[in-house]
């Protein structure tokens, strides 16, 4: 009799081929896959790995041409289901033929369970032996060893709930995802794919949000009084009751009434105890906002590590909604185990306190426990056994969660002082911890003290400083990944397997990015986002997504049939569909125009600036009829400039005209035009914007020399128009210098020629000491 097993990965599937063998499996290749082969109970067993998923879901062929299909057929269009990995397909038709049963071993969660049915339906072609599934939350001896020896049935409703997912997905996505591509590239010259998605977008959305509540935010003035206390060789502060006063002469006068006052009285003292509680046991979502806010692991990176630790044996299964160990959870034997690691004094200090009880959180998702360490071990041994960066700080998070769970609650003892200063209140506030209970073992949460002096009421208190200090209001923060994972969970969109995805799929878009902790979006994606906020606002907000995730939930729990789901999430699809055709001319010149000026503005060689009508880009536009300044946004914007007809044209970005011309231009290297306004040597501020180069003192009047440069000639002459002029070289570039001839004082100037070295000379006729001698090289 021969049993086929197939698990989600190959190391799954090496992992538990080793456990149900006692270690001794042989392994062969099927079709290019590993196989491994033991015997268990007088049966011979077959592990196989697959590749997480091996179908997917896709369009007919004759709808894949974008020009010549409408997008909204794919939204009523059934996809269908095919093989995406061949060698894998192939591998379970060879095992499926000889199975007299087969066991479905991948993650038990939604997708897990698709993945599972992908090879049932497979090896169904094939072969009639009953399949069964087997569901564990890590790989450990005693968990798979008893869920392979009584394995359940597979669910259906749960596995069905993942393909009306997909489709839903892929509806949406393929069908807005070509819409808007297809629309924009008329108006604009863009090979990018303007990406849709029913998670993706909504997960921007919500970076979007904050970045505009950032730009239109309006700092308002307020005043705060602050006062620098002493007593009993200690300073405190204090703040004035009033907190962040709008009225600036209301502050102006509580400050004058008491700026000269030298003591405070103490009038109130209140000291208390306050118990703060362990964090709750992790799920996904809280491992993942952890992992980002303490260890700076970006959401998919940390669930990736979490996912090589599970497959290593040395943690749980990463994907859970649950926060809550159930009541028969062997806590004390793992605290055991941790006795002869580095944890050591913090598992000896739970097992000394007698019975252990547990922090337990409120949300059971009847799927895995929450994720907690499997083996015991020191940090080095899990970078030792996981090759991938950054393993050994994400166990021990782990393994430091799942210690601090069972400790008891931090102790702080927290004390308020109200301060009288001529009538007016001043508060002070300190804490000081009394036990550290479960911070001992988790360094990630601050603890910090802050003591107060020893003072009682009615006691005097010394006034070192008094301060008004004025202050604005400041702008909302950019989100962290930690916060955007708060917000996707709260309004449902995506599950615990796919957020972090959503998140890096934003990234690859170009749409937002990460800097440090914190999430900037970019211009590509504050555009879309603004375009479909303002005309297809259903697109962006989280509500239709997560009545879609609702109607997915509701397949996986049996309530709804997996056809009447998809139907309803196909009209829900249907309506914003019918909303973004209707606002297409909106979003299309929008975006367009975003595109059209990210193009312009990276056109170095043509960009001039803003357009002061429209606040799109100015750029050089040239024509077979000529060339002129021209707006990104025509024909909405006609604003234009007339350029010179002739003569190469040159941007003199530091250089800015006094007139408010949008740009000054060199013109055939022979003088200046400003954009809007017309040739500089025309303008009455020319001397202001270009003075005059002067070499030095006119040797006739009390005039100035100066460089006059022509169409073919460069020489000195005299401001005051004296008639005085002075040659100078005609060949090579010429500079003049600041260092000055030592005997007449005009400055020294440059000559380099084409392949010869360069000279520095007094051009002064009346000074013959430095003629024609060189002075330096380059």
């Amino acid at each position: 009799m021969t049993v086929v097993v197939f698990t989600e990965k190959n190391k799954a599937a090496s992992q538990i081929a080793n456990i149900l063998s006692g270690g001794k499996p042989d392994r062969k290749l099927v079709e290019g896959v590993p196989v491994y082969v033991f015997r268990r109970d007088g049966k011979e067993w077959q592990v196989m790995g697959l590749s997480g998923h091996i179908m997917g879901y896709d369009f007919p062929q004759e709808l894949n041409d974008w020009r010549s299909v409408d997008p909204a057929i794919l939204i009523d269009t059934q996809p269908i289901k095919t093989v995406t990995k061949k060698p894998f397909a192939d591998a379970i038709l060879s095992l499926a033929r000889g199975a007299d049963g087969i066991i479905l071993a991948c993650d038990f969660d939604r997708e897990g369970e698709n993945i599972g049915f992908e090879a049932k339906e497979l090896a169904a072609r094939v072969s009639r032996a009953p399949v069964k599934r087997a569901r564990f939350s890590s790989l450990s001896v005693s968990e798979i060893t008893k869920a392979f020896d009584a394995p359940l049935e597979p669910d259906t409703a749960m596995a069905m709930s993942a393909d009306a997912r997909q489709i839903l997905d892929l509806k949406m996505g393929a069908a807005f995802t070509r819409y808007l591509t297809l629309a924009v590239r008329e108006r604009a010259r863009t090979k990018d794919i303007l990406s849709i998605g029913p998670c993706q977008t909504p997960t921007c959305g919500f970076v979007y949000e904050r970045e505009k509540a950032i730009k239109e935010f309006s700092p308002e003035d307020f005043w705060k009084i602050e006062a620098l206390f002493h007593a009993k060789d200690m300073d405190l502060k204090g703040v004035h009751r009033a907190g962040n006063i709008r009225d600036k002469a209301k502050a102006a006068e509580i400050f004058d009434r008491i700026r000269a006052c030298k003591t405070g009285l103490v009038t109130k003292k209140s000291v208390t105890e306050v118990k703060t509680n362990a964090p709750f046991p992790l799920n996904t979502t809280e491992f993942l906002k952890r992992a980002s806010k303490f260890l700076n692991i970006s959401p998919e990176s940390a669930l990736e590590i979490a996912e090589q630790l599970y497959l290593n044996g040395f943690t749980s299964y990463p994907r859970t909604e649950t926060n809550k160990y159930a009541d028969d959870f062997d806590f004390r034997s793992k605290v055991i185990a941790f006795t002869s690691t580095e944890y050591r004094d913090h598992a000896l200090a739970i097992l000394s306190a007698g019975d252990i009880a547990v922090r337990n959180g409120t949300k059971d998702g009847h799927d895995h426990p929450p994720i907690h360490p499997i083996k015991a071990v020191a940090v080095k041994e899990v970078d030792k056994a996981v090759k991938v960066e950054g393993a050994g700080k994400v166990y021990d998070l782990i393994a430091r969660h799942f210690l601090a769970n069972l400790m008891p609650v931090a102790l702080f003892e927290k004390t308020h002082l109200e301060i009288t200063v001529k009538e007016e209140l001043f508060d002070s506030s300190g804490s000081v911890m009394k036990n550290e209970g479960w911070m001992a073992v988790y360094p990630f949460e601050t603890k910090n003290d802050k003591f107060l002096p020893d003072v009682q009421p009615n006691e005097e208190v010394k006034v070192k400083k008094l301060e008004n200090i004025a202050s604005k209001t400041t702008p909302p923060k950019h989100l962290t990944e930690a916060e955007l994972l708060t917000l996707m969970d709260k309004h449902g969109i995506g599950t615990k397997a796919t957020a972090p995805s959503h998140i890096e799929t934003n990234k690859k878009r170009g749409y937002f990015e990460t800097k440090g902790k914190t999430i900037v979006i970019q211009e590509t994606g504050f555009s879309l986002m603004d375009a479909l906020s303002n005309s297809v606002p259903l697109v962006v907000k989280p509500e239709i997504r997560a009545r879609i995730e609702s109607l997915v939930q509701e397949v996986e729990e049996g309530s709804k049939k997996f056809e009447v789901a998809v139907a309803e999430g196909t009209e829900l699809i249907r309506m914003m569909y019918a909303q973004l055709t209707e606002s297409r001319d909106s979003i299309v010149s929008r975006l367009a125009g975003s595109i059209n000026d990210g193009t312009a503005t990276e056109d170095k060689k043509n960009y001039i600036g803003k357009c002061p009508d429209c606040g799109h880009v100015l750029r050089i536009i040239s024509t077979d009829k000529g060339r002129f300044v021209g707006c990104t946004g025509y024909p909405q914007c006609r604003n234009t400039y007339p350029l010179p007809r002739d003569g190469a044209l040159s941007i003199l970005r530091s250089k800015e005209c006094l007139k408010g011309g949008a740009a000054v231009i060199k013109v055939a290297n022979k003088y200046c035009w400003a954009v809007g306004i017309g040739p500089c040597f025309a303008c009455d501020r020319a001397k202001e914007c270009y003075p005059p180069e002067v070499v030095g003192q006119c040797p006739v009047c009390d005039g100035e020399m100066f460089l006059i440069t022509t169409k073919n000639s460069r020489f000195l002459g005299c401001s005051k128009r004296c008639g005085r002029t002075q040659s100078l070289p005609q060949e090579g570039r010429l500079t003049i210098l600041d260092r000055r001839c030592e005997v007449c004082g005009w400055k020294m100037i440059r000559i380099k020629e084409k392949d010869k070295e360069a000279i520095e000379i007094c051009v002064n006729r009346s000074c013959g000491k430095n003629q024609g001698k060189k002075r330096s090289s380059n």
